[in-house]
């Protein structure tokens, strides 16, 4: 169902009702309206196990009208209940009546290794799993996985001095990663393009550190 911006906005008064963003990457990119997070059918499984997005969450939507028919049935084959609509003529229609909206941006992963010596405030953020993290990671950066960012508090540490940039395994789920960090009120963000892969491709502009473990110690051998 097509909503006017008028029902749109009465909708999301209610703090409960999600505002799903669902246009592709290319075009979340080019605005971000404020409180949306960007989850579309790829990206929804993720956003289950999360627990960012329930089956009977309220959800209204931002998406082209190209993809809303296909966006939707998507939505409401996966059994999502709680689907209230979608804005008619979506960040156009948003944009064009004067509302707020940001932007985020994206680098390129040598520009992010140009980066690094010359900012004190640049924060590498490491969403990939705990795990992979531990094997490797850039130097002095800070894991956040994915997974913990569905609960607010993952993010307390987090604030405007920092310039953090968003490295996720692939590159594909950081823009949902981005517009939770945005829902939170964290906007000096940057997205790292092709993410851990691409900064393997250029390994030799990084460095890197593993994490070390704690060697178990006598009490811990006699325990076990």
């Amino acid at each position: 169902m097509s909503l006017s911006l008028a029902q749109f906005l009465e909708i999301i008064e209610d703090e409960s009702t999600l505002i799903i963003d669902a246009r592709p990457i290319a075009q979340f990119m080019e605005g971000y309206i404020p409180n949306a997070i960007h989850i579309t059918p790829a990206t929804a499984k993720y956003a289950i196990a999360m627990d960012i997005i329930r089956k009977n969450s309220p959800l209204v939507f931002i998406l082209e009208e190209d993809i809303a028919a296909e966006t939707m049935a998507y939505f409401t084959k996966a059994e999502f209940t709680g689907i209230k609509g979608y804005l008619k003529g979506g960040f156009t229609t948003w944009a064009s009546s004067g509302k707020r909206y940001d932007l985020v941006i994206d680098v390129e992963v040598d520009e992010l290794a140009m980066d690094i010596p010359f900012d004190e405030f640049l924060m590498v953020l490491d969403c990939r799993t705990e795990a992979d993290f531990d094997k490797s990671h850039i130097k002095n950066s800070v894991s956040l996985p994915l997974a913990d960012m569905g609960d607010p508090g993952s993010m307390s540490e987090l604030d405007e001095h920092f310039n953090i940039y968003i490295l996720t395994e692939n590159g594909d789920n950081s823009t949902l990663a981005a517009s939770l960090l945005k829902k939170q009120g964290i906007h000096n963000i940057r997205v790292v393009l092709g993410g851990w892969e691409a900064v393997q491709t250029l390994k030799e502009k990084f460095n890197f550190e593993i994490t070390k473990t704690k060697p178990p110690s006598d009490d811990d051998i006699l325990l076990n």
